[in-house]
């Protein structure tokens, strides 16, 4: 398992049940990353294979790999360098890389995760497509949920998948009883979605089914019930609906890149925070994600805010602050509280690129603001050689006491 931010034990505990339940070894590393080279990533999983195959008892033929964000795309390189070494991928709100899309030939199959409000939910929905295209056996699960590790039923659901995969392959014996408990399990759920009447979702499960244990038993009744559906006007009415949705969010989406770049461009007009804002729709894009009637408008709605809200919260401000460029840093991360202002960690990035500019009246209004939305980390405070410099302020003084454990009285 590789986790994006080094946090093996997070990556191991999501997966933890599904292993007990199954039979799995889990091997995880706290020196994998995304955003950057693949190399620690390499160097970790040669680790995690020399250790593993040097002490425990392995079937080569059913050894796996589980990334999360741009880890997935690590192990996907990984899997077609050396063909047959993982048999499956499992992908936490990520797919392939960027420039080598699913083609065929792959030799692994391959489970998708999604939260339903995750920025990377549209790459998830576009994959699925490429997948079918390229013949690769697949799933893509959809849960409630942002950008993260898959929640530890769904995560057991993925290793359960593989299980079945690994029958059909022919590298596990067939067992009646776990082909009938995931079968009844992926009913279940199907006819729980139907019944609350999320057709669209209900769909899925029944087709996912079908497909999955065709071979393995009798799955006439998954198969006539997704056909049953797939020819209801209602969902009919839907996929156009979402379509549409997707359409329209990915145009906005589009749009961005060139909306932003503007903003930063030392040669462009000058403009404010208050435009870009409002070229970017945040506004109105945070009433819908409110108040719409509509739950999917909503979900569409926050989808896109939280992908707003990692390019202008994260990506754009660490590129600019490799750089030095503590202006643009500010610029975007300004931006990013008007599209999130409950979220802590954009009021103490901004705090840092202050800090780091020279202005301490803002670094630690914006200090203040990260704490009263509620950030509590006091050690990487502490440890931030940027607030370095406030550290005698009466101000920080105070605010750092805020953080601190209160003693239990005598």
């Amino acid at each position: 398992m590789l986790d994006p931010r080094s946090r093996g034990t997070v990556a191991a505990e999501s997966f933890r049940q599904g292993a007990e339940k199954y039979g799995y070894i889990l091997a995880s590393s706290n020196n994998t990353l995304s955003d950057t080279a693949i190399d620690p990533n390499v160097q970790a999983m040669r680790a995690m294979w020399a250790d593993t195959h040097g002490r425990l008892a392995i079937d080569d033929r059913r050894v796996y790999a589980a990334g999360f964000s741009g880890t997935v795309r690590s192990c996907c390189t990984l899997a077609r360098a050396v063909p047959g070494t993982f048999a499956g991928i499992i992908g936490a709100g990520a797919g392939f890389p960027f420039h080598e899309p699913p083609r065929k030939g792959d030799p692994f199959v391959f489970f998708g995760t999604v939260g339903d409000k995750d920025f990377n939910y549209y790459e998830m929905m576009d994959l699925e497509p490429r997948l079918r295209e390229a013949g690769i056996t697949h799933r893509v699960e959809i849960f409630d949920g942002v950008h993260q590790w898959p929640p530890e039923e769904l995560a057991t659901r993925a290793l359960g998948w593989m299980e079945i995969q690994a029958m059909k392959a022919g590298t596990r014996p067939k067992d009646s009883g776990v082909i009938e408990e995931l079968w009844g399990q992926t009913l279940g759920h199907a006819r729980a979605a139907e019944a609350a009447g999320d057709l669209y979702q209900a769909h899925r499960y029944y087709a996912g089914a079908a497909a999955d244990f065709a071979g393995l038993r009798d799955t006439a009744e998954a198969a006539a019930k997704a056909a049953a559906l797939a020819a209801n006007p209602a969902l009919q009415k839907e996929w156009k609906e979402r379509e549409a949705r997707l359409k329209r969010d990915k145009e906005m989406l589009e749009q961005a890149p060139g909306i932003l770049a503007a903003a930063v461009n030392p040669g462009g007009e000058p403009t404010t925070v208050a435009r870009v804002v409002a070229a970017l729709k945040i506004s109105e894009l945070r009433a819908r994600a409110k108040s719409a009637p509509e739950a999917d408008e909503r979900l569409a709605a926050q989808r896109v805010l939280n992908t707003l809200g990692v390019q202008t919260g994260y990506y754009l401000p660490q590129s600019f602050n490799e750089k030095k460029q503590w202006d643009r840093s500010i610029f975007v991360l300004s931006i990013a509280t008007e599209i999130s202002p409950e979220r802590p960690a954009v009021w103490y990035d901004r705090a840092e690129a202050y800090a780091r500019k020279g202005d301490r009246k803002r670094a630690l209004a914006d200090l203040r603001q990260a704490i009263d939305t509620g950030w509590k980390d006091l050690d990487a405070l502490r440890q931030n050689e940027a607030f370095a410099p406030l550290r005698q302020d009466p101000e920080y003084q105070r605010l750092t006491a805020a953080l601190e454990p209160r003693k239990p009285k005598p």
